[in-house]
């Protein structure tokens, strides 16, 4: 009897002293939902020469569940190197990185992200990702935070691919196009990622119904380095990839309106987003940080992300909130 053939998955999280997050993101991932058409193979965690427990963890669910294999670098090299790591080893049909600090909204949520490669429909897709709405609280940034999500999946639902839509938290990449990357430290890797799809002519998909969480900055400067970051590569993706592509086809019309609108719609929220935003782009302008941009070294220290019980219900809520807005 001849053996049906299936999709082989790796999947690459990246980890620099994660001891809060690494636990969670590998039990979703290990209990995730398989199908007859895929497989996991192999769940690589890249430790960026962590200093915490991030290592321990790791190895810990490895004595659990043989896929999870840990791999150290004795050297902080950044993210940038952990995706060309992760690159160089795998030899599976498709290859899915994930943050360390995401969590799967449900066990179907890996199905739902790589179904449009077992029907050949893409070279890259990214996940539907869902900030989670604070609970009552005067802590501004995590105000902020909900409001940025609710602008982002405002943009991308009218946008999938913009400069600001694109988020690297979760993406998979068929084999074919992630075998001949090179990322260089200097770019972001989603950047980087996106706009060589692009460039290459290959297809794109946002997977909006493969939710998976993701958590909000713990500070206002880990919120404004956040963004300060993403200004610094998006003026290093214009000299790699041309003025063109990043101002022109990635162009969001309306954006101001939009911003506005949300601000009246939400206006603590909306506020408290300002604020932060301003904040982030004085650091940008006076070019903090950008030394650790060059290198590759961004990270912001994440929580651990305590997500509904009810994780389905609560994605349906919060996207007819967004569509109604």
């Amino acid at each position: 009897m001849e053996r049906k053939a299936y999709l082989r998955v790796d999947v690459m999280i990246s980890a620099y002293n994660e001891e809060n997050c690494v636990g969670d993101v590998l039990r979703d991932v290990m209990a995730a939902k398989q199908s007859d058409w895929f497989r996991i193979q192999n769940i690589y965690v890249i430790s960026d020469a962590s200093t915490d427990r991030t290592d321990d963890i790791v190895q810990h669910a490895g004595r659990q569940d043989r896929r999870v294999k840990l791999i150290r670098k004795a050297e902080r090299k950044g993210k940038q190197d952990s995706v060309n790591k992760a690159i160089s080893i795998s030899d599976a049909d498709v290859l899915v990185f994930l943050d360390a600090d995401i969590r799967l909204a449900n066990e179907d949520a890996l199905v739902k992200l790589l179904r449009y490669f077992h029907e050949r429909q893409a070279a890259l897709v990214q996940g539907g990702l869902v900030r989670v709405r604070p609970d009552f609280t005067l802590n501004p940034v995590k105000h902020a935070a909900y409001f940025d999500w609710i602008l982002v999946d405002k943009v991308r639902r009218a946008k999938p691919m913009s400069w600001w839509s694109i988020d690297g938290r979760v993406m998979a990449l068929s084999r074919d196009f992630y075998q001949h990357l090179v990322l260089p430290l200097s770019l972001a890797d989603d950047q980087f990622i996106f706009y060589s799809c692009i460039k290459e002519g290959r297809k794109f998909v946002w997977a909006k119904d493969a939710v998976f969480y993701y958590g909000p900055p713990r500070s206002i400067p880990d919120f404004s380095k956040q963004w300060s970051r993403y200004h610094f590569y998006t003026n290093k993706s214009r000299q790699e990839f041309g003025r063109q592509l990043i101002n022109t086809d990635m162009r969001i019309r309306g954006l101001g309106r939009t911003i506005v609108s949300g601000i009246l719609r939400h206006p603590y929220c909306g506020l408290a987003w300002a604020l932060c935003y301003l904040v982030s782009m004085i650091e940008f302008k006076l070019e903090r940080h950008f030394e650790e941009y060059e290198r590759g070294l961004f990270w912001t220290k994440a929580a651990a992300l305590r997500i509904p019980s009810n994780r389905v219900a609560t994605v349906i809520i919060q996207d007819k909130r967004t569509n109604s807005d």
